[in-house]
């Protein structure tokens, strides 16, 4: 599948709901954390995701929310993997209990990724609402071993700024890897951003010796190998340095609505079709044909409601 700049789109972010147990300051406040009444059931997920796959999407990442709070998850996960899905991923706060944990162990999941803004306690519970760094960790702990961890660090001045460091070593220590996310303004984001935002460069500039590593892979990260640490640590950096024009994704939103980009304003609700699979395909062919070239420079969407 193309979109009209013949950017070919393989890729699929998929939020399954919009519940979360976390309040990022990025993300989210109390008050808007009341999930939807029409989230998408498990048989409208599997033929929202069927027809991406006759659509020639490759790569599936499972988003929220909090994704892991959905009782269904490993049954939508078999489902994707089934019917030849092989690139299967997830983004989870990590608060998981150890029954998931084994679960993730034994599914056909290829990389799990971890929000992780700092590894202090008492910060940690300041950006999150929750008292939950020491059992995150203990998650990444039990998962190394067995999947491909990545940490999500969004970037945050009065929050990491001064725990770069701390957090590659933190990467380093446990062969994982990092990658540091420029807060972008969406949501309740735009709220804090002129006073917190980071960009890459603010970071880079710290380190002495740092050199782009090539990667023949679309993404959203760029990766820079940092002599000062020894280590590979990946940055995202969609505000100073935005991917538009190599971007390969698109995404569906817990109530399923079809959007072309995270920052955009509207989209096609997919539910209108479901019944009709040859329409569903047309629709969102055309739909996509539509994604812009460049994204727009902000967006009130709360980040839950679109996906993180």
């Amino acid at each position: 599948m193309f979109d009209g700049f013949s950017r070919k789109i393989d890729y699929l972010r998929l939020s399954v709901t919009d519940r979360c147990n976390f309040f990022c300051m990025y993300c989210r406040t109390k008050d808007l954390c009341s999930e939807s009444s029409s989230q998408l059931s498990e048989e409208e997920i599997f033929r929202i995701i069927s027809a991406f796959k006759k659509l020639g999407i490759q790569k599936l990442r499972i988003t929220g929310g909090e994704p892991f709070l959905r009782d269904d998850i490993f049954g939508i996960i078999e489902f994707a993997n089934k019917i030849g899905i092989e690139n299967i991923n997830i983004t989870t706060n990590g608060w998981l209990d150890s029954e998931k944990i084994k679960k993730i162990i034994k599914s056909p999941l290829k990389s799990i990724n971890i929000s992780l803004d700092t590894l202090d306690r008492e910060k940690y519970k300041f950006v999150t609402g929750i008292d939950g760094l020491d059992k995150v960790l203990e998650t990444i702990e039990e998962l190394k071993e067995h999947k491909k961890v990545k940490i999500n660090t969004v970037l945050i001045r009065s929050v990491n700024l001064d725990e770069i460091k701390d957090l590659i070593f933190f990467a380093k220590k446990n062969n994982i890897i990092i990658r540091f996310i420029e807060l972008m303004p969406i949501g309740v984001a735009n709220q804090i951003f002129k006073d917190e935002f980071v960009s890459k460069d603010d970071v880079i500039k710290r380190f002495k010796r740092i050199k782009e590593i090539g990667t023949e892979e679309v993404s959203a990260a760029k990766y820079y190998y940092i002599e000062d640490f020894d280590y590979t640590v990946g940055f995202i950096s969609s505000v100073s340095d935005h991917f538009c024009k190599t971007c390969n994704k698109v995404r569906v939103s817990s109530t399923g609505v079809l959007y072309n980009c995270l920052f955009d304003k509207t989209g096609l609700s997919l539910r209108d079709f479901l019944n009709d699979e040859a329409l569903l395909l047309k629709k969102i062919e055309d739909f996509v044909k539509k994604k812009k070239l460049i994204r727009s420079l902000e967006s009130d969407m709360p980040m839950f409601r679109i996906g993180g």
